[in-house]
């Protein structure tokens, strides 16, 4: 289940830094069957191995993103910071296959998913988090060392680790990413704090939350 934050209030506190860490976006060259093979060799910079993958692969450096490229003239490019880059390499990749004789043009471009991270700087108490609220926080410790809290309005995942960084994912816009983390700041993480035990390593976290589970059964 999804949490609705919109019955949250955002947190007056100071609260860590966001850092986005990849954005990644389609758009169409509005041209379909293209001959992906004949582009790879135009291009010395692409990697085409259709029996691994059926997309090629162009690279850029400035901005530092990857596209892959589909037949059915789809782009997804991955590995830039912003919108704003995001943007300026799509057109880059466009015009690389415009100057290699390919008649394509740039369409229909959209963000998908933005990635981002902050570091909270203390270590959370992962199992209690989980146990409060249970519908909708998900922890299996010996499947995925995160904790995972999946909220709407917005739409947003976040990944909660012991260490206290936490990863947020499934957003489309910066300003709900940031919206929803200063929604769940208090409830969903400062509340769950540990403030006795400043272990942040998971795999101890782990032990320690089986063996006191186990303890209490008995």
């Amino acid at each position: 289940m999804k949490y609705d934050i919109s019955e949250l209030d955002a947190t007056q506190l100071e609260t860590p830094k966001i850092h986005i860490q990849n954005c990644v976006a389609t758009f169409s060259l509005g041209l379909k069957n293209l001959n992906l093979r004949q582009i790879s060799q135009r291009l010395v910079f692409t990697d085409f191995n259709p029996p691994k993958f059926a997309a090629m692969t162009i690279r850029i450096r400035n901005p530092k993103t990857t596209a892959l490229t589909f037949s059915s003239g789809n782009i997804v490019c991955t590995g830039s910071k912003n919108i704003d880059e995001s943007l300026l390499a799509c057109r880059k990749y466009t015009r690389l296959l415009q100057n290699a004789g390919i008649r394509v043009c740039f369409k229909d471009f959209c963000i998908q998913n933005i990635v981002a991270s902050v570091a909270v700087g203390f270590p959370l108490k992962l199992h209690e988090l989980a146990e409060s609220n249970g519908p909708f926080v998900s922890y299996e410790a010996s499947l995925f060392p995160g904790a995972v809290l999946r909220v709407s309005n917005p739409k947003v995942v976040f990944l909660l680790f012991r260490s206290g960084k936490i990863v947020i994912t499934g957003a489309k816009d910066i300003a709900d990413i940031k919206k929803a983390f200063l929604c769940i700041y208090e409830p969903f993480v400062l509340r769950y704090r540990d403030t006795e035990n400043l272990n942040t390593s998971s795999s101890t976290y782990r032990t320690t939350s089986k063996k006191r589970k186990h303890d209490d059964l008995l």
